[in-house]
Parts: C-alpha cells; structure tokens; sequence
C-alpha cells in the first residue's frame, strides 16, 4: 500500500499594496477649497464680493496647509474636506444671525474675535464683510500665523493683537464680538464682551448643539448688559457626517 503523500499548504499570495493617496500640493489643497466652496457662498448672503472672498480663502487654506502641521493649528489642516467645513461653520451662525435680524451687517464696523487660533471665524469674517476686524490670540506663534495669513489673503482690515483678552483695554469699541470652541469659563467671555461692546452690539458665540449654559452664567451676561440670549441650531456636513452645531447670541443694552 502507497503512503498518502501530505498535501502541500496552498501559497500564499503576495497581499497586494494599498495605493498610497497622493499628497496634495498647497496650492491644489486651495483649489480644492474653492471649488468646494464656490457653488455654495452667495446663498448665504453675508459674503461682500463672492470671487474677492474665493481668491482670499484659497490663499488662507494654502497657508493654512504649509503652517498647520507645524503648529498644530486644526486637526487636519491638509484636508480640503476639513478646511470647507471650517470655512462653512464660520459663515453659517452670521448668515443665521443676520436672517433673524439680530445681527445687521451694514452696521458692523468694528470686530472683535476672541482666541483666534487658525482664523476660524476671524480671518473669514474679515474675508466676507467690510468690517474692520481685530484678532486676539495669545499664543504667538498662532499669532504670527494670522499675521502671514492676513498678508497672504490681502487683507488691509485686520489687526492681530498677541495678548489675552482679558488685558486689552477694548471698553466700547465693537459692533461684533466672536468667539468659537473657547469654553473653559464663559462667564469670563460675557465680562469682556460686555466692556467690548458698542450699546446694541452683538456677542456671538460658536458651540455645539449640546452646549448648556448654567444660571451663573447667564446671571453674569445679564450683569453686564447683555440680554436676550438666543441658541440657534444648524446642520453642517463634516466629511460623510452631518453634524449638528449652534450658535449662541446676545445683545449688548
């Protein structure tokens, strides 16, 4: 009788290499962001001269893609997809806001954004509306970003002032005060925007949907003269999510 021959264990195939995505340029970064961003602007209603706006956040995202990785500015400042969303978040809450009649856009003059970080809203807001715009931003290498930024987007509006806020002597002087994703103490952002703010003038703040405000601070926004408080819910896609954000206001009295 024939031994049984052993059978020999199928080979293995080579596993086949994943195609690495190609590494976008800068420039082709901001491109991508302007036609992204391109079909969507005007309806929104808010934005001054739509191809002045375009031109200025291409070159806003092409320096946001060679200084992000850098500083750490976003969590993906390389990703046109991240950057739109960025860019989206900061118009939709003033177009919100404008739409309700909170806001009135032929009477912001002034703007003040606390925490600047990357621009987001800052330097877009100073992109869309003829607004004399004021960054603050106590991190100076952020800071120096947002100088370059402004100079690369040819933005003769906008003044970046490396310091805390808290020590700016800024007592009257807003139509528009603004804030995004700067939460460790609101009560501390009502005590300033309400010596920022003009009579009548406008705190914005940028939340998430689920952002709770306890009765210390609204005691606080009402002891400085700001009332009628107001959270504004919007959806916005982020990647293949749709997030829900909001938008906090009130009015300076």
């Amino acid at each position: 009788m024939k031994p049984r021959s052993k059978a020999k264990p199928p080979k293995k195939r080579p596993a086949k290499a994943v195609p690495r995505k190609k590494s976008l340029t800068p420039d082709q970064i901001a491109a991508e962001v302007r036609a992204q961003l391109a079909p969507a602007i005007a309806p929104l209603g808010i934005v001054a001269n739509t191809v002045q706006f375009l031109d200025r956040i291409e070159r806003m995202a092409a320096t946001l893609a060679v200084w992000g990785p850098k500083i750490n500015l976003t969590a993906h400042p390389r990703d046109p997809d991240e950057i739109v969303f960025h860019v989206f978040d900061s118009i939709i809450p003033v177009s919100i806001a404008a739409s309700a009649k909170i806001l009135h856009l032929g009477r912001t003059h002034r703007m003040l954004d606390i925490g600047s970080g990357a621009g987001f809203p800052g330097l877009v807001l100073a992109a869309a509306i003829n607004a004399s715009v004021t960054l603050v931003e106590a991190r100076r290498k952020r800071a120096t970003y947002l100088t370059e930024a402004a100079i690369e987007m040819g933005l003769q509006n906008v003044w970046v002032e490396c310091a805390r806020a808290e020590s700016l002597d800024v007592r009257d002087s807003f139509d528009l005060v603004t804030s995004r994703a700067v939460f460790a103490n609101p009560s501390a952002l009502f005590e300033i925007a309400g010596r920022a703010l003009r009579r009548e003038g406008v705190l914005m703040l940028y939340v998430s949907a689920d952002q709770k405000f306890d009765d210390a601070a609204h005691a606080k926004a009402a002891s400085v003269g700001l009332v009628e408080g107001t959270i504004s819910g919007y959806d916005l896609r982020h990647g293949k999510q749709m997030m829900r954000r909001a938008v906090g206001t009130w009015i300076r009295r």
